[in-house]
């Protein structure tokens, strides 16, 4: 048989190549991935989708069709506004471009202009991009003390927009905006999204993850000395850009806006510009407005078209009437939950291309651990588009969503899928195989009656599984299984791989210790499962020959931690057997292990994301702390301890690992554990399948990497067949070699 490498990179490595492409299916799918990440994109942050009952999932169903059947560029971004336009925001649009606009002679715009109109100055300011801007705008705040008003006439030519900010930087630096009030006055606040990690869909976390709203102070404008009260009017259209102190001062109803045609808050919230397929772009709104008082948006005081416009704005200035109210919205509602599908059995293809947009998005922003992936993770959405299309049945639909998954190679990405789960076999056997001398290997046994009966003997190789030879049944199962290193691979695979329907006997054939080949039939039950839990049996505690205490970690309760200190008081040593999955033992362990109070044991990173990101960026700050052991008014053990370590070492164990070296420089025994921490969360895609993930970036005190590498062993050592077969747990032996006891053990560990 090939060794555990050789099967294992097969394993990774064994995909369903992308069938040819041509040039215009290719165009297809970019147009595709690039709408399915802006659905996405805007679902996470588009404020709307937090605070108003709009269907996007709809959206994205209807716009699919639409998207597929362009045939060039003016279709495609025509199905991208279709889908768009189901928000009702006239923010969030593709971008049509304007022809570029000549640039005037002398690097002077003669549309700029400052007048007076019955003592009223009137500042016509189109565009805000001129070199000369800050002398104009200087030249204007002298002029104000002699105004009996102001109209700034901002409207932008037909088909332009100005530049967003550049005004509210103009007003700000030239101090135009301190000549306006007489008193300080403040903007609304810029409220957008944000999220501290990813909220869990489904099950529970211990990572505290939110999301919630972000708001950003409103524009301050503060006096200037002998500064007054001079009614201004802001006259603007749908591509002005109305600079902050206009909205200050409007909401302390010290300024008027008036409208050239229909506006909306889109003339002042934050937007992202996104760059689709074929030249097309769109941009979404990022922020709404929300006043002091808690009213929303933007309510002109007067709406006109051309010179009436102009007319209504200096009739305002003249004689300031009161101001617009603007609508107070509804109260926020909790942001609309994922929906799961579960009906959908095999999802219809478009609902199977938002898995994919589904997992792009979570994974591309939430995961903690993305710049370990190793992948480019917007190829992996192209080549799954068209894997996700073509499955023709539940099965491959759930098959090419586990394969998108094992991408970002995390051994907490699992997908729980009843199909895949009903493939893959829901009932065990009652033995236990790992991968011993790079063979598939009986271990142990649940169940010593029934394993007898068969005659199944520990040791025994195992070489088909219901006809199947051992080798291409652990590559088939590691197509489906993310794994954050090879050895994380092996474990899972072989947990598993036995599996079959509940009450279908298992055929195995088997190579025992003689080299003979027998064939043998053991039971598959669901009633297995339980049993699985416990990696070994005997005493969970004990004093070994040499004074050294034994403590398996896979099955101590916390309410044995104490006796089992006041046990192993007196001990030279302790040996700690963490080769399975503990049960919270870490924290009032580790407190007693520990020199001193406070010490940091597990460094902590998650994504804070308050912003989609640009191509080529990464939108994600971080949210990082250290973790500390937790204090203990209890006697520390004052010994050497060692922990005996390999890959069914997972999360909290290996956690717990983290703990014990931090607290007194426990050395590690056994092999490489699995290289995967970081409290778990989950999210939903079509089709009722529910996908985990790592959502903190945890890593040793020392800030040195933990995931995809695992805790590594300071004595490495692994089980041989020989050894297996003759009841001897070499871990647990090389574990006492290191403390200075030689010689076998007996009924403890592993060994029978």
């Amino acid at each position: 048989m090939r060794s555990v490498a050789n099967l294992l990179l097969l394993a990774l490595s064994l995909a369903v190549p992308a069938a040819a492409q041509t040039a215009g299916d290719s165009l297809r799918i970019e147009r595709l991935a690039a709408a399915g990440k802006l659905w996405a994109n805007i679902r996470y942050f588009h404020p709307w989708l937090a605070s108003r009952a709009i269907d996007w999932d709809a959206a994205l169903v209807a716009a699919i069709p639409k998207i597929q059947a362009a045939r060039d560029a003016g279709e495609y971004a025509a199905a991208v506004q279709s889908m768009l336009e189901k928000l009702g925001d006239p923010v969030t649009r593709v971008i049509r471009e304007s022809p570029p606009r000549a640039a005037p002679a002398g690097g002077e715009n003669p549309e700029w202009s400052l007048s007076t109109a019955d003592g009223i100055l009137v500042v016509t300011i189109p565009r805000a991009d001129v070199p000369d801007a800050q002398r104009r705008l200087i030249a204007v705040g002298g002029k104000l003390i002699k105004s009996r008003g102001v109209v700034f006439d901002l409207r932008s030519p037909a088909g332009e927009e100005g530049s967003r900010g550049s005004l509210s930087w103009l007003f700000s630096s030239t101090a135009l905006e301190s000549h306006l009030s007489s008193t300080p006055v403040v903007g609304p606040e810029h409220r957008s999204r944000m999220y501290s990690g990813f909220p869990p869909e489904g099950g529970t976390t211990s990572g505290g993850y939110y999301s919630g709203w972000q708001t950003s102070d409103g524009h301050r404008l503060s006096p200037a000395s002998g500064a007054k009260d001079v009614p201004a009017v802001f006259l603007i259209n749908a591509g002005s850009d109305l600079p902050a102190a206009a909205l200050a001062l409007h909401s302390a109803g010290k300024a008027r806006i008036v409208a050239d045609g229909p506006v909306s808050d889109a003339v002042a919230v934050r937007r992202h510009r996104f760059p689709l397929a074929d030249g097309v772009e769109a941009e979404f709104r990022r922020s709404d407005l929300v006043y002091p008082d808690g009213s929303v948006g933007l309510e002109p005081d007067a709406v006109a078209t051309g010179e009436a416009a102009l007319e209504a704005a200096l009739a305002l200035a003249r004689d300031p009437k009161p101001a617009a109210r603007r609508p107070k919205p509804p109260p926020a509602a909790a942001p609309r939950a994922e929906r799961a599908y579960a009906e959908m059995k095999y999802p219809p293809v478009e609902y199977r291309l938002m898995a994919a947009f589904r997992i792009w998005v979570v994974f591309h922003y939430f995961f903690a651990y993305r710049d370990l992936m190793g992948e480019d993770w917007d190829a992996v959405l192209k080549e799954f588009l068209p894997r996700l299309e073509a499955a023709a049945t539940a099965l491959e639909y759930s098959q090419a969503v586990a394969e998108m998954v094992t991408r970002v190679h995390d051994s907490h990405a699992f997908i729980n899928s009843a199909v895949l789960s009903e493939y893959l076999g829901v009932a065990p056997t009652p033995v236990r195989a790992r991968l011993i001398e790079g063979l598939p290997v009986i271990t142990t046994t649940v169940d010593p009656a029934a394993t007898e009966q068969a005659g199944v003997e520990i040791g025994d190789v195992i070489l088909k599984i219901d006809g199947e030879e051992a080798q291409a049944r652990i590559r088939r199962y590691g197509r489906y299984i993310a794994s954050s290193t090879a050895q994380a691979l092996a474990a899972f695979v072989l947990r598993g791989f036995l599996n079959g329907p509940e009450g279908q006997e298992a055929v195995l054939l088997l190579r025992d210790r003689r080299g003979r080949e027998k064939e043998v039939k053991l039971p598959r039950s669901r009633g297995y499962s339980a049993k699985m839990r416990d990696q070994r049996r005997g005493e969970v505690l004990q004093i070994l020959p040499g004074n050294v205490g034994y403590a398996d970690l896979d099955r101590l309760e916390t309410s044995q931690v104490d006796r089992m200190f006041d046990m192993f008081q007196q001990t030279k040593a302790i040996i700690f057997d963490m080769r399975g999955y503990p049960r919270g033992t870490a924290w009032p362990i580790g407190a007693r292990l520990a020199a001193k109070e406070s010490t940091g044991a597990a460094r902590f990173r998650r994504p804070m994301v308050m912003d989609p990101a640009r191509p080529g960026q990464d939108a994600s700050s971080y949210h990082t702390f250290v973790q500390p052991l937790p204090p203990s008014n209890k006697p520390r053990y004052p010994g050497q301890t060692v922990m005996l370590i390999d890959e069914r070492a997972i999360s909290q164990a290996e956690h717990t690992g983290l703990f014990f070296e931090a607290a007194n420089g426990t050395k590690f025994v056994g092999s490489h554990t699995m290289g995967a921490n970081g409290d778990i969360t989950r999210f939903h895609v079509p089709g009722g399948i529910l996908i985990g993930f790592s959502g903190h970036d945890v890593r040793h005190a020392d800030g040195r990497q933990l995931q995809r590498v695992g805790l590594i062993p300071d004595v490495e050592v692994r089980p041989t067949l020989d050894g297996i077969r003759a009841g001897r747990d070499e871990v647990l032996e090389k574990a006492l070699e290191w403390l200075g006891v030689k010689g076998p053990v007996s009924g403890v560990g592993e060994a029978r």
